[in-house]
């Protein structure tokens, strides 16, 4: 029941770090990186939603957690608002929430990898 979660989650992760490395391009003066940087973005909201979509089965019916998916839909919440404030130019508040939102992608996707428990 794992595995559509690990691959998903672990895309998302990924694709989310790459928001820092195409900032990062941008600001070294690759001005292209910000389009980049931008498209990521929505490609990483869809991302985060095909992961809540893929941690449904390990509740219903892998009798599992339900929070790794509350967490991806609150995860996609933050992108949203990210996304708001980065088009706001809020960069005092972008960028931290931008470094929050990598490391909670980050927690999920090692989460994902860790081996099942199994009930005694």
């Amino acid at each position: 029941m794992r595995w559509p979660f690990r691959i998903a989650m672990s895309t998302t992760a990924v694709m989310l770090f790459d928001q820092a490395v195409f900032a990062g391009q941008f600001l070294a003066g690759t001005f292209g990186a910000l389009h980049t940087h931008r498209a990521n973005a929505t490609y990483s909201g869809i991302a985060v939603l095909v992961a809540a979509a893929a941690a449904v089965p390990l509740r219903w019916p892998g009798r599992g957690p339900l929070w790794p998916v509350l967490a991806c839909l609150g995860l996609f919440g933050l992108i949203a608002l990210q996304i708001v404030l980065g088009f706001q130019r809020l960069l005092t508040v972008h960028v931290p929430l931008g470094v929050a939102i990598i490391g909670l992608a980050a927690g999920l996707a090692v989460w994902s990898w860790r081996p099942d428990r199994v009930a005694a």
